[in-house]
C-alpha cells in the first residue's frame, strides 16, 4: 500500500472507562446516522447548495467501502467523492479496499475514516482519525476550500461519536 501524506486530518480521542472488547462491541453497533447533529449539519449543506445553485442538494449514497477491520483494534473504510460540488457532489462506488487504493481518477478526494483501540489496564483509548487526500491539485484546492467551512462540523460529529459509543460501552446509552 503507497501511503500519501493527506491534504486534510483530524483526529480525536476519548478514554472509556471497558475492555476493548465491550468498546469494539458498542463501535460496531453505532450508526453516526443516528447522531442529532448529522441531520441539522446536513440540512445546512442542503440549503447552502439552494442559495448557490437554486436547487437541494440530493442525498449522496453511502458509498464507504471496508478497508480494514480487526476485530477489537482498528476498522477504517474509505470514500471517494466531490463533497465540496454544493447541489452537484457524488461520490464513486469503489468495489474494495484495493480498487479504493487503486484509484486515481483527477477531480475527487479519497476520505479514509477509521477508529482504533488502545487497551490500559481495564480501559480503553478509542481514536478516530479522518483524512482526506486529492486525486489532482484542483480537486486538493477546492477541497481545502470546503474543508475550512465544513471542518468544525465533522469534528464536532467525531466528538460526538466518540462519546455515543463511551456512553454504550458504559452501559448509559
Amino acid at each position: 500500500m503507497v501511503h500519501v501524506r493527506p491534504d486534510a486530518a483530524e483526529r480525536h480521542s476519548i478514554v472509556i472507562d471497558a475492555p476493548p472488547e465491550r468498546v469494539w462491541a458498542a463501535l460496531k453497533s453505532f450508526s453516526a446516522r443516528d447522531l442529532k447533529i448529522v441531520k441539522p449539519l446536513f440540512v445546512l449543506r442542503g440549503l447552502a447548495a439552494l442559495v448557490r445553485h437554486g436547487h437541494l442538494q440530493r442525498d449522496l449514497p453511502a458509498a464507504f467501502v471496508p478497508l480494514t477491520e480487526i476485530p477489537g483494534k482498528e476498522l477504517t473504510s474509505g470514500i471517494v467523492g466531490q463533497w465540496w460540488k454544493l447541489g452537484a457532489a457524488r461520490n464513486v462506488a469503489i468495489a474494495d479496499a484495493a480498487a479504493f487504493e487503486a484509484f486515481a481518477e483527477p477531480g475527487y478526494a479519497k476520505g479514509v475514516f477509521g477508529f482504533t483501540l488502545e487497551a490500559h489496564a481495564g480501559r480503553t483509548k478509542l481514536t478516530t482519525e479522518t483524512t482526506v487526500t486529492a486525486t489532482s491539485p484542483d480537486a486538493r484546492r477546492a477541497f481545502l476550500r470546503y474543508w475550512r467551512v465544513i471542518r468544525p462540523g465533522s469534528g464536532l460529529i467525531r466528538v460526538m461519536m466518540l462519546r455515543r459509543v463511551k456512553a454504550i460501552a458504559s452501559g448509559r446509552a
